[in-house]
């Protein structure tokens, strides 16, 4: 996967992270769509912050790796 890749995967991910836990209403609308394919509404009322910790988590790593190997330092 290439660093520009990494870095866009990860503010998707840090986005998605920052919805679950700030933006609930936001991410049911998105769960109404999505029902049948990724989500469920237990997952969102009753875990939406270990949810979200866990995009912005991953949003953190994915721009690390990304940041690093594009070298910018």
């Amino acid at each position: 996967m290439s660093p520009e890749a990494k870095v866009i995967v990860g503010i998707v991910f840090l986005l998605l992270g920052l919805g679950y836990t700030y933006r609930p209403g936001l991410i049911q609308r998105m769960n109404a769509f999505l029902r049948e394919y990724v989500l469920n509404d237990a997952r969102i009322a009753l875990e939406r912050r270990k949810w979200g910790m866990f995009f912005l988590l991953m949003s953190l790593l994915f721009i690390y790796m990304g940041y690093t190997a594009m070298g910018l330092r």
